[in-house]
């Protein structure tokens, strides 16, 4: 069995648990980003499928992270599962409130384990 983790990246380094409410008149913690983190790798969607050892993305230091639960797909399958769908998360596929790393993470999440990440993340 594989531990599935979602790393939490603040794309506004702070800036929004500090500005939202004077901005836009609404509370956010962070701008996510967000990456899954099995087989002792981290999974993520910027203009393609990409992965790196856990916590070593362009992303920087994970702001939080999420214990899923685990999963008892094979990594082989997974690998399988990411080359079929290749082409749904392209460069041309992204769009940044539509179809981005949270619905990446999202899918991949509930490939491996039955359910996805919290919706506040994805809604």
């Amino acid at each position: 069995m594989w531990e599935v983790v979602l790393h939490y990246y603040d794309l506004s380094q702070g800036m929004a648990k500090q500005m939202s409410m004077q901005l836009v008149g609404k509370y956010f913690e962070g701008i996510w980003h967000t990456g899954v983190v099995v087989y002792n790798k981290e999974y993520y969607y910027g203009g393609g499928i990409s992965h790196d050892p856990p916590g070593r993305t362009p992303f920087g230091v994970p702001t939080k992270k999420l214990s899923l639960g685990f999963t008892e797909i094979p990594e082989d399958l997974f690998m399988e599962f990411l080359r079929e769908n290749q082409k749904e998360w392209s460069m041309e596929t992204y769009h940044v409130f539509e179809h981005n790393c949270n619905h990446f993470s999202d899918a991949c999440a509930d490939f491996l384990l039955g359910e996805g990440i919290p919706k506040d993340i994805t809604g």
